[in-house]
């Protein structure tokens, strides 16, 4: 008779291990032939390019090693037998990739098979020297992006993404919420303040854990999560433990060192192309350039100095906040304001880069803030917002009828980016829009969950893994990282907020 053969798959990501269990009714034969790569995520390898060396442990183990990675993988099938007899597999073609314009073929090395037989077989495999994480971090939807290289960090994003400030200034407050560990995200600000160079945070770290630095905006975003997270304890601990480096933020950006910052009348100024978070580039062409006056780096500004603030006790420093923050208020009401709610880049005579260019940037100035705008800009702003950058999976980066509106992230590598920020929906910016909406017209969040219910139904479908960007159009098809920190966070966090505001009653 017919049997079923049952496999199932368990991965320990806190162990770097995994195992395999095939199990039927009756006894059966099994071969495994493993293929192996052994290369950064980013690359491929090619046949006789990689130097393998095997080592058989016993008659169930054998041990993979290639130079120059430290480590080894084990794999071991319980009960069964190794046989040593490699062969390269040549030209396996990834689809995604090619049609990516990425490198899509590759050779793959299998050491040999391992054989078994019976009514239960286990195929496992490891890393060692074992790299094991003692932790009791409490289990949520984040959890899935922590990591530690040995200090915990927070991947931005899978497949392509590694450890990014900005993403994980956006997503410490949620993550903090959810665990409620003060020493976790401590040690994640601890790590990027250490790193500061001339009062700007790297934009992140390499797989090697180099910082690097091109981003305008990562210490003001920094600033952000100490703010947040400020509010959530009900304490000022966190932002008078780094006081002396937030001060270092604020005179860095006075001073001017790096990327042409300097303030200007007020206004944060930076003369670098593709330094905000829209910083898609490739082959010499910055997609989203910005360089100026941006929006969102200024209301970020305007929290640092808020920040800046609150902990200062002395009354000179008070007096000279004070007068920065009236000055800045001054300014960006002054320059920002138009006709569909707030330009979202100046340039450097305070004229907008593109009077015709409508982008979510300038939700930041409603969220981060209840008193930087008048009640009639910010209804501009979100009107605009609903009319032309709101669908049911997030926010479009740019509006429809702008010549630079790409309505599919798809194609190649100069197809993808110039689509990126360009009309691409990102559901993280929700999280703008909603708090722009609470502080000033809560009567639209209802509305808001309507469009976005599908989005939301998505989410807590999928643990609230949710991808990084979704097409501009519909049927709006999720594209880029298959799970994206801030679009996590960001998502748990207005779940959260919505879930306390009452739903009216139909009669």
């Amino acid at each position: 008779g017919s049997n079923i053969l049952l496999k199932r798959f368990y991965f320990n990501r806190w162990e770097e291990s995994f195992r395999i269990e095939y199990s039927s009714g009756g006894e059966f034969s099994v071969e495994i032939r493993p293929l192996i790569s052994f290369r950064n995520h980013h690359d491929v390898i090619k046949a006789g390019a990689v130097p393998y060396s095997v080592r058989s442990m016993d008659l169930e183990r054998v041990a993979i090693k290639c130079e120059p990675w430290p480590l080894s993988l084990v794999m071991k099938l319980a009960g069964g037998g190794y046989k040593h007899e490699s062969y390269w597999y040549y030209g396996f073609l990834y689809e995604e990739e090619a049609a990516r314009g990425g490198n899509s073929v590759e050779d793959l090395y299998s050491p040999g098979a391992f054989t078994a037989k019976g009514r239960q077989v286990v195929f496992e495999a490891w890393v060692e020297p074992a790299r094991r994480v003692k932790h009791t971090l409490k289990q949520t939807p984040l959890s899935t992006y922590l990591a530690f290289n040995p200090d915990p960090l927070i991947v931005a994003g899978y497949y392509w993404f590694w450890d990014w400030c900005r993403d994980t200034m956006i997503v410490l407050p949620t993550l903090y919420s959810s665990t409620g560990d003060i020493q976790l995200v401590d040690a994640i600000l601890e790590r990027y303040f250490n790193s500061m160079r001339d009062g700007f945070l790297p934009t992140g770290f390499d797989e090697a854990g180099k910082p690097f630095y091109n981003s305008v905006d990562t210490s003001l975003w920094a600033a952000y999560a100490v703010y947040a997270i400020c509010g959530q304890t009900s304490s000022l601990s966190l932002a008078l433990k780094y006081k002396g480096k937030l001060e270092e933020v604020f005179e860095g950006y006075k001073n001017g060192s790096m990327l042409g910052v300097k303030v200007v009348d007020g206004l944060v100024y930076h003369e670098a192309k593709g330094a905000t978070w829209m910083d898609a580039y490739y082959e010499g062409v910055h997609y989203t350039p910005r360089n100026g006056f941006a929006v969102e780096v200024n209301a970020l500004w305007l929290l640092l100095l808020k920040l800046l603030k609150s902990t200062t006790a002395t009354t000179p420093e008070l007096e000279q906040l004070q007068e920065e923050i009236s000055k800045f208020k001054s300014s960006f009401n002054k320059h920002f304001p138009s006709a569909f709610g707030l330009y979202d880049t100046l340039r450097a005579g305070l004229q907008p880069s593109d009077p015709h260019e409508i982008r979510p940037n300038m939700l930041f100035a409603l969220s981060l803030h209840n008193d930087l705008v008048d009640g009639k800009t910010a209804i501009r702003v979100l009107e605009s917002t609903r009319r032309e950058l709101l669908t049911p999976y997030g926010l479009r980066t740019l509006n429809p009828g702008h010549p630079s509106y790409r309505p599919r992230y798809e194609g190649d590598r100069a197809s993808r980016d110039a689509a990126y920020h360009n009309g691409t929906v990102w559901p993280w910016l929700l999280g703008a829009y909603v708090d722009g909406c609470l502080n000033y017209d809560e009567s639209s969040v209802e509305s808001t969950r309507y469009v976005i219910a599908p989005l939301l139904t998505l989410a807590h479908s999928k643990n609230y893994i949710i991808n990084e960007v979704f097409d501009g159009e519909p049927p709006h098809t999720p594209r880029g990282c298959v799970a994206q920190a801030w679009s996590t966070a960001e998502l748990l966090r207005i779940t959260e907020k919505l879930s306390h505001i009452n739903t009216p009653q139909s009669h």
